[in-house]
């Protein structure tokens, strides 16, 4: 692909110390895109956010708020964290990562990738953040066959990642 990739961990997940809270997320990735715009590449343009699962709502809550981010990729990503677990809005003030709401105020491409035989998070997730991308924002999702929350890069399932994220890449440069 011929980029820098840049890969953390937020705090209280993975290797990272820390309370895992949504208000950390978001500090976290605050400052990681921050080092990385004065460190990496000075143009906001160049650097795409990407966010897998929980990763997807930090990533896209910056992406809400900058104006010139150069895309976003969401994989297996939610519409918000309580409808993952009910469609019911009556516990709404308890919800975290709101990607619905934010999703739709993305001003980059965004490129959404979902397994259709993910159990952890339902298809219908990406299905819904993409037709609440911005029309001029959207781009062709990849909605992959036979793959679940977890699998979608294993076996050779890797090659036909690679191909569509470059052609993402590429079309950036449009």
């Amino acid at each position: 692909l011929k980029c820098h990739v840049l890969v953390y961990d937020y705090s209280g997940y993975g290797e990272s110390g820390g309370i895992p809270m949504e208000k950390n997320t978001y500090r976290d990735v605050k400052m990681v895109y921050e080092w990385v715009v004065n460190n990496v590449t000075k143009h906001e343009s160049n650097v795409i956010l990407y966010g897998q699962s929980v990763g997807s709502g930090p990533s896209c809550y910056l992406a809400s708020r900058r104006e010139n981010v150069g895309g976003l990729v969401l994989h297996s990503p939610f519409t918000s964290g309580m409808r993952v677990l009910t469609p019911s809005r009556a516990l709404a003030c308890l919800d975290i990562f709101p990607n619905i709401d934010r999703i739709k105020k993305v001003q980059c491409p965004v490129f959404i990738i979902h397994g259709k035989q993910d159990e952890e998070v339902s298809f219908q997730h990406g299905v819904a953040l993409q037709m609440a991308v911005r029309e001029d924002c959207r781009t062709d999702p990849w909605w992959v066959p036979d793959k679940g929350h977890n699998d979608i890069v294993d076996g050779p399932g890797i090659v036909e990642y690679i191909q569509r994220l470059n052609r993402f890449v590429r079309s950036l440069d449009d």
